[in-house]
């Protein structure tokens, strides 16, 4: 959009009267060139405002809460004309913005594109949004006024806050990608090493073409490895949090789920979630959804009443063999608070005192 003052629009009257009325050359020329200049900066003004662009090289961002992310984006002039003065304010709005350097003054070359980058944290988890970006810039002259505002929306998801939380597991079913000393687990299409023959070992376990080709018994050794599958419950029951700490205390819950949720995926384990909380979420566990977890994690809010269910008794037979299944609620953040005031180094899932038991039933 292209503004004009109402002093350029006076100058125009005037410089329109100078060379129509006046009879005098010199001042008609004067005038004429006044009228000119104008012209030429009002088209000036309209190519810049049709060629200055911006972008962002991405239209989504993922960060936890109190983490820093680096947002950048792109102005662009495609015209041939430079813009002298061009400055840039990209809307960011309930983030915090380090140095206020989501805006500034930069000078654009012709065909030029200049990387523009700033820094941003967030106090809560929730979905944030930047953009749009508003660009203003003038003619040389500054006689007109051109004000873009680009979209160029960017969709920030701000997840809970990481902390210190080792979540243990124990073997589910073999052949899977966490290792383990109990030979119960060899997973058979994983041959690690060959040894010579014990007596007592099985005869299907000899590698004969190896035994052949040495002159001596030797016995297979495999990898032992199991699969143990997360289910993660999280109770954000108003009623079961007490009042005074209850916003609290519902937040380093969700915080402590989020942890789990991303060890499974440390672990490369399938995992699963449900709440008692805004929109009751059920999702069985599978592979590579770990983020869609956190996502939804990073907009639940606590749900009116009290938890009328044992979740443990309710999913227990839902859920595939071997399945670990977590309890986060109420007790299990008071735990975390105690241990964490006195022991820093064992925050483990094991002494939070989360329930985790592993479901026997196929389903």
């Amino acid at each position: 959009m292209v503004k004009t003052s109402s002093l350029v629009q006076a100058a125009l009257i005037i410089s329109a009267s100078f060379s129509l009325v006046i009879p005098f050359r010199i001042i008609q020329f004067i005038g004429w060139c006044v009228f000119f200049i104008i012209c030429l900066m009002f088209v000036y003004a309209r190519i810049l405002a049709r060629s200055i662009k911006a972008d962002r090289p991405l239209a989504q961002m993922h960060l936890a809460s109190k983490e820093r992310a680096e947002i950048r984006l792109a102005i662009k002039n495609h015209s041939v004309l430079p813009a002298f003065i061009c400055y840039y304010s990209d809307d960011a709005p309930y983030l915090y913005v380090f140095g206020n350097k989501n805006s500034g003054i930069i000078f654009l070359r012709p065909r030029e594109i200049r990387q523009v980058t700033y820094r941003i944290a967030a106090q809560d988890r929730g979905l944030y949004a930047a953009g749009p970006l508003r660009i203003r810039t003038s003619d040389p002259l500054g006689l007109f006024d051109v004000d873009i505002e680009i979209a160029c929306k960017l969709a920030i998801t701000v997840r809970p806050a990481r902390i210190r939380l080792d979540t243990r597991t124990f073997p589910g079913f073999p052949q899977g990608t966490l290792r383990t000393d109990n030979p119960v687990y060899e997973d058979i299409t994983l041959r690690r090493s060959v040894r010579e023959y014990i007596s007592g070992d099985e005869q299907k376990r000899i590698n004969w073409r190896l035994s052949a080709k040495f002159g001596m018994l030797l016995t297979n050794q495999y990898e032992k490895s199991y699969d143990a599958p997360f289910f993660v419950f999280l109770n954000l029951a108003e009623d079961d949090y007490a009042l005074r700490t209850r916003s609290y205390h519902c937040e380093r819950a969700v915080e402590i789920a989020a942890a789990i949720v991303e060890a499974s995926r440390q672990k490369k384990q399938r995992c699963g979630f449900a709440a008692y909380g805004s929109g009751f979420p059920y999702i069985r566990p599978k592979a590579n959804q770990a983020d869609l977890i956190l996502d939804i994690l990073s907009v639940i809010k606590t749900e009116s009443g009290s938890l009328p269910y044992n979740p443990e008794a309710k999913f227990r037979h839902q859920l595939p063999a071997g399945t670990m299944i977590f309890t986060v609620g109420p007790r299990e953040v008071e735990n975390y608070f105690a241990r964490a005031d006195s022991a820093r180094d064992e925050l483990n899932t094991d002494r939070l005192g989360i329930a985790k038991r592993a479901c026997n039933g196929l389903r």
